[in-house]
């Protein structure tokens, strides 16, 4: 099957997190108090039910070592990944897998550019909004916000200018196809939920089998819209959790995850 990834599917993978043991040691007839560097696992999830999918993602793993899965991910989510303070490859349930590059229904860059780097990485929701990040128009959501005000005249002038803006074949044929992504977006009630809605337009216009994620909401969504009788806008692509996907998979039970609860590791047993 051929998955798009959730940026949480990438950042909940870590397992592990550093920390600092203090033991006694004797140098001599002196005992003194030494600090030891290693690794334990991190607290769980307040709910059980979000923390089993997240205990699912070794199984994952190896499902895409076993070119089972064959996960994607593309320049949206890995900036998304780019505001992550994590990156620990210890315990790491995704360690060592293939994760491929999947185009983009649009390019950002040919459409908002800036020198703030910082804006153009960002979310652009509520929490940068109360964290006072300068945000500007390159941001995910303002750019959302953006294209779900294109109507048809609007796109008819910007596939003329194709070529002036750098547009590909691909992305053409998106922007011909806009009305599913504004539909769904509509749906999702608010702008909070705009990028979740990209990226699930990119594994509809990519031809993908699914969308891997362990939010709640967006399943419901898609259910949503499904069934919807006066719906004008369809879609193919199954919303999965990773408890969802292994059990499409046939797989009765998750793999245990290889890390004990309280449990101090020393950097020689993780090398």
């Amino acid at each position: 099957m051929r998955i798009l990834f959730d940026n949480g599917i990438f950042s909940h993978s870590e397992f592990a997190e550093g920390a600092i043991k203090k033991q006694e040691v004797l140098l001599g007839d002196i005992r003194q108090t030494v600090e030891i560097q290693g690794f334990t696992r991190k607290p769980p999830h307040r709910e059980k039910e979000y923390q089993d999918q997240i205990d699912a993602l070794f199984t994952i793993g190896r499902l895409i070592k076993e070119e089972k899965v064959i996960a994607y991910d593309y320049i949206e989510i890995q900036f998304e990944r780019m505001r992550d303070t994590g990156k620990n490859q210890v315990f790491n349930a995704l360690q060592g897998c293939e994760i491929q590059r999947c185009r983009s229904p649009l390019e950002r860059s040919k459409f908002r550019q800036s020198i703030n780097l910082i804006d153009t990485i960002s979310k652009g929701g509520k929490k940068d909004r109360k964290a006072g990040i300068d945000l500007g128009e390159t941001n995910q959501i303002a750019f959302y916000k953006w294209l779900i005000t294109l109507g048809k005249e609007h796109v008819d002038v910007l596939i003329q200018h194709a070529t002036e803006i750098g547009l590909t074949e691909f992305e053409v044929e998106n922007l011909k196809n806009i009305d599913w992504f504004q539909f769904v977006c509509q749906r999702s009630g608010s702008p909070e939920n705009y990028p979740d809605v990209f990226h699930l337009w990119t594994a509809e216009r990519n031809g993908f089998d699914g969308f891997l994620t362990l939010e709640k909401s967006l399943p419901n969504l898609i259910s949503r819209i499904n069934n919807e009788k006066t719906r004008e806008i369809t879609t193919n692509i199954e919303v999965l959790r990773p408890l969802d996907l292994i059990n499409k998979l046939g797989i009765g039970n998750p793999d245990p995850v290889p890390m004990e609860k309280d449990r101090f590791y020393h950097l020689h047993e993780v090398e």
